[in-house]
């Protein structure tokens, strides 16, 4: 696995909670096909009327929220 190393300037008192979002999304991206593994071994258990597509926006607009209402 490679490692990058990346410089950005955020405004102040954000250091520690842009890291957090950065090191989350790379703990995602490690993991997204053993994710894609589980999930299509439960294809079919979770009975919604919303598509993947709308289940993943509102998982995301869920995180987003809680990271919002944290500051």
């Amino acid at each position: 696995m490679g490692e990058v190393v990346i410089h950005v300037v955020v405004p102040d008192g954000y250091e520690e909670t842009f890291k957090k979002e950065v090191e989350e999304m790379a703990k995602y991206l490690r993991n997204k096909e053993k994710l894609r593994k589980n999930m299509e071994k439960l294809f079919g258990v979770l009975k919604s009327d919303q598509t993947w597509k709308e289940m993943k926006r509102e998982m995301y607009e869920g995180r987003l929220a809680r990271h919002l209402d944290s500051h």
